[in-house]
């Protein structure tokens, strides 16, 4: 946050969303869900490790719903999600719950950049509420 207010030239008094919003920066939280959901994006789509698509699971149904054409990925339980230490935090925990929450015109995307762009969009939507 400080590189920011150093660009703008802002106090250090002063607050620092609207610093962000002019800069069009994502917060520390904002960033982090765009690092893990670019990393997502990747796996999906055998761009990245593979160990991390082996993790991550597309929601399957018996049953012809509107959700199973929205590529949802299967959210591990409270049992799994429960485990002790960082593993709450884990890629494979964290990852299904924030490419659900996605509108489905950021994950339809095929190209890395569109996705990129699209996706630092929403963010910055949701962040700023704009």
């Amino acid at each position: 946050m400080a590189a920011a207010r150093l660009v703008i030239g802002s106090g250090c008094r002063d607050h620092v969303k609207p610093v962000l919003k002019d800069l069009h920066w994502l917060s520390v939280r904002f960033r982090a869900q765009f690092k893990v959901l670019v990393l997502t994006f990747k796996a999906l789509n055998c761009l990245g490790l593979v160990y991390l698509k082996e993790r991550l699971h597309p929601r399957c149904s018996a049953w012809t719903l509107r959700s199973s054409t929205e590529g949802l990925l299967v959210v591990p339980s409270l049992r799994e999600a429960q485990l002790q230490g960082t593993r709450q935090r884990a890629f494979w925990v964290v990852a299904p719950g924030l490419w659900n929450a996605l509108p489905p015109n950021v994950k339809e995307k095929n190209n890395y950049q569109t996705f990129r762009r699209h996706l630092k969009a929403a963010l910055f939507r949701e962040a700023f509420n704009v």
